[in-house]
């Protein structure tokens, strides 16, 4: 019995418990379900306000352009439809378009000068409309660069007033115009280089026009003209590899010398004066080969002749009595054969080896390069004849012949009559050929003669046997057509004496 209200008060303090457990229990579950429905409501009404914030935004940005806008040029960043169209076109009345120009030169045309204007067309409000506001957090970030169409902004100026202004700029008529350049090789500071090219100064008209009026149209701040291409603009650059490979041919000459020997005068015809003659010839594959030009190198033989030449230059002649004769004509001394030393020139420098020639050693090889030669060469004009030549004095009427310094004939002459203007010329002469018999024909004479040399042109010496004498006056009155009378008997051993070449000094 005791055991029973045991276990019956056991039982009953077990259901007690349960029943307080299952209360907890579901103040637990509402409290849970309370903090659960308050989280939901709190991000509802964040995702409200991001949403009425995003459409305020939006609504703002569909009467407002975006940070970052520019319409022409002109930022309308947060600005009204009817603000930026104030400021484009406000922009107008100060509008510069700076022309740049080679060496930093700057020009400015302003819209002032051309009468411009600007106007916008009604479409000017359709940049902005609710649907552009709704997108602004996809451009919020980033720039925006508007350029109206031709439909709606136009712009107006006075056609003349630009035409004057376009004229007046100093592009176009610059007061030291330049010239475009090629880039070049030249030669400087002893080797040669590449000379850079540059464009020219002056504007093309026409294309300047064009661009300027684009430039306007599309209400641009600058030109640049050389960018834009109007000036002219070389058409070799320094980095052409045709260029560069011609340069390179070229550089085989820098060491190059050629020098010729004149008597005891050296002159150098170094890589400078080389630079003046040689081209660049382009072969078929593309690759280059030394070429020459012709008329540099036949000027410089020419002066070369012009100043080494001693055939016309005053000489200095000792006579038999000791007295020093001046002689500034006739034909005796050095003439250059200037073909013949233009094409030797032409193979020592395609040589590309340095070389000295003394043109006046009298060797067979270098007396090639001559004309007409002397005994010997001397600049200075006195000691070019050795010591073997012929003598004539017309005012003693005597020749006299000299072999190694001694004289192995002489006699009396008659020379020509200077009073029928036939007077023998004086002057240092050689003689040019010798002839035995001859006949000697002129203006109204045919005359045999057994011995006939000439020293000038159908002037010689040679025997005369119709003289009744030689020497003294008789020249005056019987004199010659100009040659150099002589008995016969010492015409013979003239002619058996001298030879070709020999100088011959008549004073």
């Amino acid at each position: 019995m005791g055991s029973y209200k045991t276990k019956g008060k056991t039982k009953s303090r077990t259901k007690t418990g349960t029943r307080r457990k299952a209360r907890t229990k579901q103040k637990s579950v509402a409290r849970h379900s309370s903090g659960s429905a308050a989280g939901v409501i709190a991000a509802a009404v964040i995702l409200v306000l991001l949403i009425a914030g995003y459409c305020t935004a939006g609504f703002y940005f569909s009467k407002h352009f975006l940070p970052g806008t520019t319409i022409n040029g002109v930022d309308v960043s947060l600005m009204t439809i009817d603000q930026a169209r104030e400021a484009v076109l406000d922009c107008t009345k100060n509008y510069r378009l700076t022309l740049i120009e080679q060496d930093f030169n700057k020009e400015v045309i302003n819209g002032s000068d051309i009468a411009l204007e600007q106007s916008i067309s009604p479409s000017f409000d359709s940049l902005l409309d609710l649907s552009y506001g709704m997108r602004w957090a996809l451009g919020i970030l980033e720039k925006n660069d508007v350029i109206l169409s031709e439909e709606m902004i136009e712009h107006t100026y006075d056609d003349e007033l630009l035409t004057g202004v376009i004229d007046e700029l100093e592009c176009v008529d610059p007061q030291y115009p330049i010239a475009v350049k090629n880039a070049e090789i030249i030669f400087s500071d002893g080797a040669f280089v590449i000379s850079p090219e540059s464009a020219g100064n002056v504007a093309h008209r026409d294309e300047l026009d064009v661009a300027v009026r684009d430039a306007i149209e599309k209400q641009k701040d600058s030109i640049n003209l050389e960018e834009e291409g109007i000036y002219d603009m070389p058409e070799v650059c320094a980095d052409d590899p045709d260029l560069l490979a011609q340069k390179a041919l070229y550089d085989e000459l820098n060491d190059l010398v050629i020098t010729l020997k004149f008597g005891d005068k050296s002159v150098p015809i170094d890589v400078k004066t080389i630079s003046g003659w040689v081209k660049a010839e382009k072969q078929g594959d593309g690759s280059y080969k030394l070429g020459l030009n012709d008329k540099p190198i036949k000027e410089y033989v020419k002066n070369l002749a012009k100043t080494y030449d001693t055939y016309d230059k005053t000489k200095f002649f000792t006579s038999h009595a000791g007295n020093v004769v001046e002689i500034n004509s006739g034909d005796y001394g050095y003439m250059l054969d200037q073909e013949y030393t233009v094409d030797e020139l032409k193979k020592l420098v395609l040589a590309k080896k340095s070389v000295t020639k003394d043109l006046t050693d009298n060797s067979e090889e270098m007396n090639k390069w001559w004309y007409r030669k002397a005994v010997a060469y001397d600049s200075e004009g006195s000691g070019y004849y050795g010591n073997t030549y012929a003598e004539v004095s017309i005012t003693e009427q005597h020749m006299w012949l000299y072999q190694n310094g001694t004289v192995t004939l002489e006699t009396d002459v008659v020379t020509g009559n200077p009073n029928l203007g036939n007077a023998t010329p004086m002057g240092a002469f050689r003689i040019r050929y010798h002839q035995a018999p001859a006949t000697l024909r002129g203006p109204g004479y045919v005359t045999q003669v057994a011995y006939w040399m000439v020293f000038a042109d159908d002037v010689g010496f040679h025997d005369a046997t119709w003289q009744p004498y030689f020497g003294g006056n008789l020249y005056l009155s019987n004199g010659s057509h100009g040659c150099v009378n002589m008995p016969i008997d010492k015409a013979g051993q003239l002619y058996e004496l001298i030879y070709d070449g020999m100088p011959v000094f008549v004073y």
